[in-house]
């Protein structure tokens, strides 16, 4: 018995063998009015944190921070103020606290969101889930420059810091960054 391919087959395999590798994730944004100001003074407060892993909020800033300078950004500034019981789940009040303190320190621009999900799932592998909402607001009047949201789930031998990176990455691809603009 002879198997025999024809050619929508060949091209099926590999894309559905590439779908497999890559893991699987989804994105949606807004496009705001106005370009995002590379050469404005970012200030990333504590995200909120509804995933059930201790700190997840704080290690997504810390990431969306450096990738942010990574992106051409000069002036970005995380602000993570002691938190005195990590294990509350209620974060306002470090979120007010970070952002008065960016506030005070003439941010331009405040990035803010939530971390939906941060964890390994259960089973085998063990892959990594991770879910993030990002806002980049105005600080004078509180409005909305962009936002966006994206999940992904890697792969067993990947790591949880890699996949968030990697949501975070593509959130930060989605701004509509420009170099020079105005606010």
């Amino acid at each position: 018995m002879t198997l025999r391919f024809s050619s929508p087959s060949l091209v099926l395999i590999p894309c559905l063998a590439l779908a497999l590798l890559s893991g699987c994730s989804v994105m949606q944004s807004q496009q705001g009015t106005e370009p995002v100001a590379l050469n404005s003074q970012f200030a990333v407060i504590p995200l909120t944190n509804l995933s059930q892993t201790p700190h997840a909020g704080d290690q997504a800033a810390s990431i969306l921070s450096a990738l942010l300078r990574a992106k051409g950004a000069n002036e970005v500034t995380l602000y993570l103020p002691e938190d005195d019981n990590p294990l509350v789940y209620d974060n306002r009040a470090r979120q007010q606290q970070a952002l008065a303190e960016a506030l005070d320190n003439g941010a331009d621009l405040v990035v803010s969101g939530t971390v939906d999900e941060w964890r390994y799932k259960n089973g085998l592998d063990g892959e990594p889930a991770v879910g993030i909402t990002l806002e980049v607001r105005d600080p004078s009047d509180n409005g909305i420059l962009w936002s966006g949201t994206a999940a992904r789930t890697g792969w067993g031998r990947e790591g949880l810091s890699v996949a968030g990176h990697k949501v975070l990455q593509s959130l930060i691809d989605a701004m509509p960054l420009q170099q020079g603009a105005n606010q």
